[in-house]
């Protein structure tokens, strides 16, 4: 059971903690912004934001939904989430949205278009106020943020050099950006080719921490 043992979460975070002692920080103890890949229901996402109590994770995208919460509490987001990593099934429609802090909400992928309010834009300095789905996944993907986890299914980076077939995931490509545009100190891969070798590259050489998913 991949989702009670939570080892490649685990493994994932040690990196993550090593990465950030390295910065100058001990995530265990002082809070850190975090933007995720997946949701509470998985056994790598899910796990991995309960390995922390510090996390203020402001977004998190899974491939039905984009959650953002601009300015999370960190003891009641963390409460919400092991409450649905602990539901069978749990989507990020299913948080609790009395929680989630003013301007925040959870948002269809489906939707033609979303809005995006004052505290969202303020928070990862956006500039537009409506955009598509696909354009607010890539624009979280890039945002200015401490630690970016990739806990869900798909390819989401790859390096500037390379053409979308090389991610060999076509159904992202309209998402997908390129590592030498992520603003992230560090990446936590705990799915399975979340980046491109080429990208984790990249990303290293422009001053990224980041393991290989297979650490």
């Amino acid at each position: 059971d991949h989702k009670k043992m939570g080892i490649t979460a685990r493994g994932a975070w040690e990196s993550v903690k090593r990465h950030f002692r390295e910065l100058g920080k001990d995530i265990q103890n002082e809070t850190f912004t975090t933007i995720g890949v997946g949701d509470m229901s998985g056994d790598v996402f899910g796990n991995g934001m309960l390995l922390s109590k510090k996390i203020l994770l402001t977004a998190a995208f899974n491939h039905v939904h984009i959650f953002i919460d601009p300015d999370p509490d960190p003891a009641k987001s963390f409460s919400e989430r092991k409450r649905l990593f602990n539901r069978s099934r749990s989507n990020w429609m299913d948080y609790d949205t009395k929680i989630i802090s003013k301007g925040g909400g959870v948002f269809d992928r489906s939707a033609k278009s979303i809005s995006l309010t004052s505290q969202i834009c303020r928070r990862f300095g956006f500039k537009k106020t409506k955009v598509t789905p696909n354009e607010l996944i890539q624009m979280l993907l890039t945002a200015e943020t401490e630690l970016l986890w990739f806990g869900g299914i798909g390819s989401y980076v790859k390096a500037s050099t390379q053409p979308h077939s090389e991610a060999d995931d076509h159904s992202n490509d309209l998402v997908r950006v390129n590592a030498n545009e992520l603003r992230c100190s560090v990446i936590g891969e705990g799915a399975n080719l979340g980046i491109t070798q080429s990208g984790r590259i990249e990303f290293a050489l422009n001053g990224g921490r980041i393991n290989t998913d297979s650490v």
